[in-house]
């Protein structure tokens, strides 16, 4: 079993263990894309996983697992099998989408729900927010326009939209600025033309705002 699915199968297992859940961050993306035919391809693997978790189902994981409180960052922290899991604990933590929101909307994938495309986004803006133009942020960027593939003929901007703000609009801007098109298409400039079309359409329909 290789890296990533190990990670996929200690996944899986908290999933079973602890239904109450919702998995973000790039977890949550690879499973949107790689269940998808257009994004299937282009799916991207993570080396964690994150989660939001019911308090019920948090008190249940403290009797069986070693947890720890990262007080500073709102959130705690699980190492199983080697897999790191930060944890996002119903009404403990700093998240901009509660955990009500994101369970109410979740979408499965066998066993595992994950946050809705437009959830996941404001996440990912939320987390670029603080890591432009670093490895992460760089990952972050490349699941935004994946989100903005995945969501063409989907999206529901009103999900997101009590929780876009200002500066999340102008990230959107920087991402529709950068290279990530062409790294995504391979080099191919007339994919890579089309996809941040779609991007443009995108977080327009998130900003109620002309295409960028």
């Amino acid at each position: 079993m290789d890296g990533f699915q190990h990670i996929l199968a200690e996944v899986d297992r908290i999933a079973v263990e602890h239904p109450h859940h919702v998995f973000i961050g790039g977890i949550a993306v690879y499973l949107h894309a790689v269940n998808n035919p257009a994004t299937k391809d282009i799916a991207e693997t993570s080396h964690d996983a994150d989660f939001m978790l019911a308090l019920a189902d948090f008190a249940e994981l403290r009797d069986t697992d070693e947890v720890v409180a990262n007080r500073r960052l709102s959130k705690h922290q699980l190492i199983r099998n080697g897999v790191e899991f930060d944890i996002y604990v119903e009404r403990q933590n700093k998240l901009l989408i509660p955990y009500d929101e994101a369970a109410a909307h979740r979408v499965p994938y066998g066993p595992i729900q994950v946050a809705c495309l437009e959830h996941l986004v404001v996440l990912k803006l939320e987390a670029l927010r603080d890591r432009l133009r670093s490895a992460k942020g760089d990952k972050d960027v490349r699941d935004l326009v994946t989100i903005a593939r995945l969501s063409r003929q989907s999206l529901r901007p009103e999900l997101a939209r009590p929780f876009i703000r200002d500066d999340h609009l102008e990230l959107l801007e920087q991402v529709h600025a950068s290279p990530a098109f062409s790294y995504i298409a391979r080099g191919n400039a007339h994919e890579a033309k089309g996809l941040r079309k779609i991007f443009s359409t995108f977080a327009a329909r998130l900003g109620q705002r002309r295409s960028l």
